[in-house]
């Protein structure tokens, strides 16, 4: 077993992001809010990275935070590493040229990222100037058109002149999608890009997201709590809990051999895990973020909690020389103690068809 440590071994690929020891605080009226503890993953270029987890586990705030997003007063340590740049240290200016030439970030609800008043042809052209100021008008527009094709929005040149309330939420997001796209960015930050979405259109946007993934090497990292959108889209996956990394690896790896109770859990509510059978659910609820218990956070609610669990915090410990796979459980680094991994064939099968 390696030496415990916050921080992933270093990638021989080269890296898109690289968040080392993140924390992340919110001001409160008196205090501040601890959202963010020490995360710490990589982000190959060219592969998309899933951050899973429950509501408020920070995988949204890790994602805005890579943007700098964040709300106003929000303090940031540790690093976010863009090409050779900290994000948290980046001047306006740099700021500015990051959002608008290499990263876009899509939000769960299109109707957050247009707006109203304009028509979807004059928000696309002025996403696609601001990534290349240089752009005239007139081959905005093309670029424009070209691209809400791409994206699937049938008589796109007809579409340019719409309105967001005269689009469905599956073509808003797809539109969104596009705006990103006409700026030619090398990251793509999607924050549950389809939870607003019926399982149809989800299946579509997803399948989108990957094709953009395979045909222009668009890295992307995308947040959800659907085992279902990891599975079909992801090459790595990031677990998050009470504002931490519990476990990551490669997908098909993490999925098929879980190493942190979480991720087990999380995989036992699957639907398709419980084909023909009641719905599983996880027992209790995720901490109070400022009421963090004094050891494992998720030892409350596991059933493989051991006295040690609760009293000392683990920290995330490479399971292989290559620190490829990484969990924050004590038992696991202990005896790998951890049930015997569950089959999750129907859930793999997606991966499989990547």
């Amino acid at each position: 077993m390696t030496t415990p440590t916050s921080t992933p071994t270093s990638s021989a690929e080269p890296l898109a992001l690289s968040f080392r020891d993140v924390t992340v605080h919110l001001p409160r009226a008196n205090d501040e809010l601890q959202i963010l503890h020490g995360v710490s993953f990589e982000v190959p270029a060219g592969q998309v990275v899933a951050l899973a987890g429950e509501s408020g586990s920070g995988k949204s705030t890790a994602m805005l935070g890579a943007m700098r997003l964040l709300p106003w007063g929000a303090r940031i340590g540790g690093s976010i590493i863009a090409g050779e740049k900290d994000v948290a240290q980046m001047t306006k200016a740099e700021l500015r040229e990051f959002r608008s030439r290499k990263a876009r970030v899509i939000l769960q609800d299109p109707w957050s990222s247009l707006h109203p008043m304009h028509s979807i042809g004059s928000q696309l052209i002025e996403s696609a100037r601001s990534g290349d100021p240089k752009l005239s008008k007139a081959d905005a527009r093309v670029l424009a058109a070209e691209t809400l094709a791409r994206v699937g929005i049938p008589d796109a040149e007809s579409r340019l002149k719409s309105y967001p309330h005269q689009m469905s939420g599956g073509q808003l997001q797809r539109v969104v999608i596009a705006m990103a796209l006409v700026a030619k960015p090398s990251l793509l930050l999607c924050d549950e890009p389809t939870t607003a979405l019926d399982v149809t259109t989800q299946a579509q946007i997803l399948e989108l997201l990957r094709e953009l993934n395979r045909e222009m090497g668009l890295t992307i990292i995308i947040a959800t709590h659907d085992l279902d959108v990891i599975a079909g889209i992801a090459d790595r996956l990031v677990v998050m809990y009470a504002g931490a990394v519990v476990e990551q690896g490669p997908v098909a790896e993490v999925m098929s051999n879980p190493q942190h109770p979480y991720t087990w859990a999380l995989l036992q509510t699957a639907p398709e895990h419980n084909s023909g059978a009641r719905l599983r659910t996880i027992e209790g609820r995720p901490p109070a973020l400022d009421k963090l218990p004094a050891g494992c956070s998720f030892a409350p609610r596991c059933d493989f909690a051991a006295d040690e669990c609760r009293t000392h915090r683990p920290q995330l410990t490479a399971l292989d020389p290559a620190g490829d796979r990484m969990t924050a459980c004590l038992r696991v680094q202990d005896a790998h103690t951890v049930a015997d991994p569950f089959d999750t064939d129907p859930i793999l099968e997606a991966s499989a068809q990547r």
